[in-house]
């Protein structure tokens, strides 16, 4: 069956209707819906969003045709998978959208359940593979098996990264449903407002790390980091740039270990590259990602970087060439090269470069958005 588009009020054109559904607030999947609604071609594409928290979406409501606010809890009670189930279909059959497009783990179980029997294209982006985080063996065999059998139930994953297409291949035999489409970035030039320089008035040395405080990001080890590095260099500040549900936790090893005039956290802010764009080393401690968007944000900005050699950040940084990576818990390591990068202006700068340089040419957000587009023309022009 092919789908049905909706006449476009601009040209006369037809529109495709895609419906977002995401369990997720905050971090890199909100991030990632953000760019699609600016960056969608609204002479093709009618898009609807179904989140929680839909205030983080506010300057965004003019790229929005509707939206729904559903805070879906992460449960695997079968009877509230049921409710949402029968929510989220209930939204389906009232918005008949020709693609559903689903967002991590828990949208993409019951989005796709939600769709059985309905002529609606279904898509699901993981975000990251659920049986790759910190989890049991008997844990990440359940995800396996529970992504295996709702593979059938997918018309097209998009895999956001090299090392998350080729994980696929542990839950579906049928490669003709991967599109691999590397995550974009905006690459935005011009002056930012210096609201670092308000919080840390002198010219000491900073190094920063943006991101969501929860797992998988590592933020203890960076406040055990940044206390050796303190040991060496007291003319260095940290920044974190974000907030959580963790945050309670590491604002109290902060002040555990007297260090709660040197790392700084921002909370929740709606702009994170004016904080950025003051970082003189960017960090992204992690145990597993997507494609990291923090990553690509940093290559941007021309920042130099260290993070953690694992999937989603090693498939932007390669050691040595557009920053420096280190393996998941090595303190010493980390130190060494945070200090290595700080002594050696000229690598530092060159590595920089050649960062943006890659972020530019492979992971813009215009080349994301025209891979997407197709794709999604293409599945509309092809019967189900």
């Amino acid at each position: 069956m092919e789908c049905k588009l909706s006449n476009g009020e601009e040209n006369n054109m037809k529109k495709i209707s895609i419906l977002h559904f995401s369990q997720v607030s905050g971090g890199g999947v909100e991030k990632y819906i953000k760019l699609f609604l600016k960056y969608s071609d609204v002479t093709k594409f009618n898009n609807y969003l179904v989140a929680p928290n839909l205030e983080n979406y506010d300057e965004f409501n003019g790229y929005l045709k509707m939206s729904v606010n559903f805070n879906m809890e992460q449960t695997f009670s079968p009877l509230k998978i049921f409710k949402n189930v029968f929510f989220i279909r209930s939204v389906l059959k009232k918005i008949n959208p020709d693609i559903v497009y689903l967002h991590s783990t828990f949208a993409g179980v019951v989005g796709r359940i939600a769709s059985i029997g309905l002529p609606t294209k279904v898509v699901y982006n993981p975000h990251g593979w659920s049986f790759k985080m910190d989890n049991s063996y008997l844990k990440k065999l359940i995800f396996k098996l529970i992504e295996f059998s709702l593979s059938f139930l997918t018309d097209k994953f998009i895999l956001i990264s090299e090392s998350e297409y080729i994980l696929a291949n542990h839950i579906s035999f049928n490669k003709s449903k991967f599109s691999l489409i590397n995550n974009g970035v905006e690459v935005i030039t011009g002056d930012s407002r210096n609201e670092i320089e308000e919080i840390f008035p002198n010219e000491d040395f900073i190094i920063g790390m943006v991101g969501r405080l929860s797992p998988p990001k590592e933020f203890f080890f960076f406040i055990d980091f940044a206390k050796k590095i303190l040991q060496i260099r007291n003319d260095t500040n940290f920044i974190i740039v974000g907030d959580g549900e963790l945050r309670s936790e590491i604002e109290r090893m902060i002040l555990d270990n007297g260090l709660g005039d040197k790392i700084y956290i921002t909370g929740w802010v709606d702009n994170p590259r004016n904080y950025i764009e003051k970082f003189d080393q960017a960090i992204l401690f992690s145990r597993w990602e997507g494609l990291s968007l923090t990553i690509a944000e940093y290559m941007s900005q021309k920042k130099t970087i260290l993070a953690t050699n694992i999937g989603g950040i090693n498939d932007l940084i390669t050691d040595g060439e557009t920053g420096m990576l280190i393996e998941v818990g090595d303190l010493n390591s980390a130190v060494s090269k945070s200090f290595e990068l700080r002594n050696n202006k000229e690598v530092s700068n060159q590595l920089a470069n050649n960062a943006y340089n890659k972020v530019v040419e492979q992971f813009s957000i215009e080349k994301q958005m025209a891979e997407i587009e197709s794709l999604f023309i293409e599945m509309c022009n092809n019967e189900k």
